[in-house]
């Protein structure tokens, strides 16, 4: 086996991984709740959520760009009145694809989680939850070209690989006051630690997803009657990588009644580092429809002439029994 044989391996190797350690990631911070965190998991005004995302991103630096979607289901079980608790268990595909290799991964996991209210009069809750996941990674061999290595390439190099994870989530929210709200929560992933490589063969030491660690908290306040600001920030850390996330949203009510959840919401993010995020979101009842667009500042804005990603969402909630609603309902503020 020659040296620049083995660099080749080496550098492949090296990139798959760095890769791999970039979580799919979403600019709507206050959307996708049961991916970012498993313990948001039936935390909702509804008996029943699904929900859907579609992410685009980078297409003016590589071609065909990053193509993430992720669809999700949610259902509350055991909801207890004289309690106040319930159980929470939710299905997700998440795909990932990048590049003339279709390079990335594809996810299915299983959220179950654990809603308390801890004191009613303040709406004060708490929620526990789990992630278990199995996530596929692929590329497509017949697009690679290794030039005169494309022999020695063949018997070693996997075109796919696969492992199960471990996620642990924590969500807690209370409305310490009239017209305000407050939520935080925390979640690490990937505790299974697996191994990642597509080398069959090449012994290339201990290369391993090590853990995420992702918190964020949230602050919601009336500036009027018919008006709110929402603040939030995030972040997320693994290894020496860290990304943080802040910003606010400017919430408008157009409800005509008390029993309509009727606004529209505008607002501007700073992820560090990468880009100012611009989004655009709709309610009405239990409908969302959201929209962002990053706008890239990074070194890599040269080269994509600051356009980032662009990203919408969409969900629905409805319930088992209308009758049952308020035995059932957790008091969720605009997050």
């Amino acid at each position: 086996m020659n040296k620049t044989y083995v660099v080749n391996l080496l550098i492949l190797t090296f990139f798959a991984l760095s890769l791999q350690g970039q979580d799919v990631h979403f600019s709507s911070i206050n959307a996708n709740d049961m991916y970012l965190n498993p313990a948001k998991t039936a935390f909702t005004n509804t008996d029943f959520k699904v929900e859907t995302a579609y992410r685009n991103q980078w297409q003016t630096v590589s071609t065909n760009g990053y193509n993430t979607t992720l669809l999700t289901g949610e259902a509350r079980l055991l909801s207890s009145k004289k309690y106040r608790h319930s159980l929470g268990i939710g299905l997700g595909f998440v795909s990932d694809v990048a590049g003339t290799l279709n390079f990335g991964q594809r996810q299915i996991f299983v959220n179950l989680s654990y809603n308390k209210q801890i004191e009613k009069r303040n709406n004060h809750f708490i929620s526990i939850g789990v992630q278990l996941s199995n996530n596929y990674w692929s590329y497509d061999p017949t697009n690679a070209d290794f030039g005169q290595q494309q022999s020695d390439w063949e018997g070693i190099l996997l075109s796919n690989l696969s492992y199960n994870d471990v996620a642990l989530g924590l969500h807690w929210q209370i409305e310490p006051a009239d017209f305000q709200a407050v939520s935080a929560g925390v979640a690490v992933f990937h505790l299974t630690q697996p191994g990642l490589t597509f080398m069959d063969e090449l012994n290339i030491g201990d290369l391993r997803l090590k853990p995420r660690y992702y918190g964020y908290a949230n602050y919601l306040f009336s500036t009027s009657e018919v008006s709110k600001v929402q603040l939030s920030a995030s972040t997320s850390v693994q290894n020496d990588n860290y990304e943080i996330l802040l910003g606010g949203e400017y919430i408008i009510d157009l409800s005509n009644t008390i029993f309509d959840q009727n606004n529209i919401g505008a607002g501007v993010y700073y992820r560090s580092n990468d880009a100012i995020i611009l989004t655009l979101k709709y309610q009405y009842n239990n409908i969302n429809v959201g929209l962002a667009y990053d706008v890239n500042i990074s070194g890599l804005s040269q080269v994509s002439n600051t356009y980032g990603g662009l990203e919408i969402y969409l969900s629905y909630g409805f319930n088992r029994f209308s009758y049952n609603k308020k035995i059932r309902t957790i008091p969720c503020p605009t997050f």
